[in-house]
This record gives structure tokens, sequence and C-alpha cells, in this order.
């Protein structure tokens, strides 16, 4: 079980270290507000434990508990194929213990989309998981 750290904002969690540059550009990619002006409220963390897993295994080392124990109903991971693949989509893993939707991707820049309208319920998790492409990779609405 991976321990959720205790951020403000939502974590952006780095769990591949194989490309600091990529890294670098994804945090200031994710922290820039949108055309509109809308930002993330994130906070990024590094979490070395999370290394070389892949998705399956880094989504399932996270409880459901939010909102009894979790600050936050989501969490957003870099791991490898967000790191290796040209657009650089993001895990996006569910914490909430009342939706069972699984796992996404998203492009960097649906991360304030995403979090905006989850930190304030105008929108569900499911919302977001079900509008993917074929990818799995969700890319606006």
């Amino acid at each position: 079980m991976a321990d959720l750290p205790a951020t403000q904002g939502v974590p952006v969690v780095r769990a591949d270290f194989s490309d600091d540059s990529t890294w670098r550009r994804l945090m200031k990619e994710i922290a820039a507000p949108t055309e509109e002006g809308f930002g993330a409220d994130v906070e990024f963390v590094e979490d070395r434990t999370l290394a070389g897993m892949d998705a399956v295994a880094i989504a399932a080392g996270y409880r459901r508990a939010y909102p009894h124990q979790y600050r936050h109903p989501i969490l957003f991971v870099v791991d490898a194929v967000a790191v290796s693949a040209p657009d650089h989509p993001l895990l996006v893993i569910n914490l909430n213990a009342r939706d069972s939707s699984g796992p996404f991707r998203t492009l960097p820049r649906q991360v304030q989309s995403i979090e905006n309208n989850l930190s304030i319920a105008n929108m569900d998790y499911f919302e977001f998981a079900r509008s993917t492409g074929p990818d799995g990779v969700f890319r606006g609405f």
C-alpha cells in the first residue's frame, strides 16, 4: 500500500526518475494557467518507492479512502508512460470510496480542468473517465 503524501493541493506524484528535464517541463505545464485563466491546485512530490512499477500496480497501491482519510479525491502520477510517450499522458487515480471508476490517463493541460471540477464537486470522476478516447486518454470535452 502506497502512502499518500500529505499535501495542501492535489498530489502530482513523480514515479519515474529517468528524465529530469521532462519532469521539469511537465511541472511547468501543469502549474501554468489555462488560456481561460484556470490554474491547478496541485503539489508536486517524488516517490521513489513507485519507480519501476506499472500503472496497474501504482493504482492498486492506493486505497479508496476519500473523503474519510484523504483530503483529495484524486491524484496524478507521472510514471514511465507519462515520461516516454510523446504527449505525456499522466495517470489519474480515483481515491473516492464512493466511485468505482478505474484509472485513466490525461494530457498535462487537462489537469487544471480535472482538478478544478473534482475539487469543488462540479463534476464526478466518472465523467472524465468515460470521456477518454479509444486510447484511454482524456483530451478534453
